[in-house]
């Protein structure tokens, strides 16, 4: 029973920590407000964390973790075709937006002074190698004459796409709709190069 009553201290540390450093940022969230916030003592926070780095990581990790197995996957390792490729990263995506969204906003906005205040950057590369990789599957002679710059911006404007969804986020049937937009502009656009 006193195993629960833990796990739901923590679970209530971390909803609280989190909408905390949504509605500020790092910097300007404070321990006091989100035990206040939670209902629960400072030292309680002490009890299940060592200071807010660590709560915030707690919170972040997953995600960064999430966005980095989704852009490390391949097209090749699944052996499935580019368009059904495309839809089960459409179906990725679409989950972290629904799931993660608000620590996917405080990841790239709000995390200055952290280990992750470089996210927004890695996650633009991440996504500029993933699409060299798909593109050069495909490998044409048009793919040759690509300048890896022009992958980055392909990859700065998709993510920035994404990001911007999950900022102004309204609920899941826009967020579906949007992100198809998103995905025809951009895929079809992009399939154009091979």
């Amino acid at each position: 029973m006193s195993q629960v009553l833990k796990e739901d201290i923590k679970e209530k540390i971390i909803l609280s920590a989190k909408e905390e450093f949504y509605k500020r940022d790092y910097n300007s969230a404070k321990l006091r407000d989100i035990a206040k916030n939670a209902d629960i003592s400072l030292g309680l926070i002490y009890s299940y964390f060592k200071n807010k780095e660590e709560l915030f990581n707690a919170i972040l990790s997953p995600v960064f973790l999430k966005m980095k197995i989704l852009l490390n996957k391949s097209r090749e390792e699944n052996d499935i075709s580019f368009n059904d490729f495309i839809d089960e990263e459409l179906k990725m995506l679409l989950y972290l937006l629904k799931n993660y969204r608000e620590e996917l906003v405080i990841l790239i906005d709000k995390s200055n002074g952290t280990k992750y205040e470089k996210a927004k950057e890695e996650i633009i590369n991440m996504t500029q190698n993933h699409i060299k990789k798909q593109l050069e599957g495909k490998k044409e002679k048009r793919i040759d004459e690509m300048d890896d710059l022009f992958y980055h911006i392909l990859a700065s404007n998709f993510m920035e796409g994404i990001f911007e969804i999950a900022r102004h986020y309204k609920n899941d049937d826009w967020s579906v709709k949007i992100m198809n937009l998103l995905y025809k502009q951009y895929f079809y656009g992009t399939t154009s190069f091979i």
